[in-house]
């Protein structure tokens, strides 16, 4: 073998690998993400305490490294085409504007209420939560996020690459999971933390699947 030939099997090697981690990777994260926010009361002291904690912030950091990498898993899907990550991507950037306000907003505000005593200013998390802007923002993202779930669900139904039946459910019960994440938000914390497990678990499945059929692929 050439060592152009043998350069080119490498970075085969290694593109492959890309997807099996992003997935596996955002697994996890989109466990924490609920089970790290906290779902109790959002005015007064507890209030601010909730925003001013760390796992606030890191909670919501974790949700927005799960997008990307859910977008960057599906750039290295082998013969997924550009379509469905570009439509991804455009979730991705439509999503953290406003993951980012809560996440590092919010956790100012609470902090601020919370060393001064005035808890007033948590009202400002209404002005970017429910603003025109943000919610329309936020809409079209998970608009754009159910149309990747969708994607992922029938390609998960005609998967043609080595993927086995427990592969293929992974990827189905993962694009389910984007399709109903929007709904989460009108359910009590409880059912959302299950989703996040539920989706995470699935995700991590579906990477351990896609990195066994690659590797079978390789050899």
């Amino acid at each position: 073998m050439s060592l152009v030939s043998q350069r080119a099997v490498r970075v085969d090697g290694s593109a492959h690998s890309v997807s099996p981690l992003a997935l596996g990777a955002a697994g996890v994260l989109f466990v924490l993400y609920p089970a790290m926010r906290g779902f109790g009361p959002e005015e007064g002291l507890q209030g601010a305490e909730a925003f001013a904690t760390w796992t606030w912030a890191a909670a919501h950091m974790c949700a927005m490294a799960g997008f990307v990498l859910v977008a960057v898993a599906l750039r290295f899907l082998e013969g997924w085409g550009g379509g469905v990550e570009l439509t991804g991507w455009l979730a991705v950037s439509f999503l953290l504007p406003y993951y980012g306000a809560e996440a590092f907003a919010l956790t100012a505000a609470g902090e601020w209420a919370r060393d001064n005593h005035d808890y007033g200013v948590l009202a400002i998390a209404d002005g970017f939560r429910y603003g025109v802007a943000p919610m329309t923002t936020f809409a079209i993202g998970w608009i754009l996020l159910a149309a990747v779930g969708v994607v992922v669900i029938v390609r998960a139904t005609r998967a043609s690459s080595g993927w086995t039946t427990a592969t293929r459910c992974a990827a189905a019960v993962s694009g389910v999971g984007l399709v109903v994440f929007l709904p989460m938000f009108f359910v009590p914390g409880s059912l959302r933390i299950v989703h996040g497990m539920v989706l995470g678990f699935a995700l991590i499945a579906w990477g351990t699947g896609v990195f066994v059929a690659n590797r079978a692929a390789d050899t």
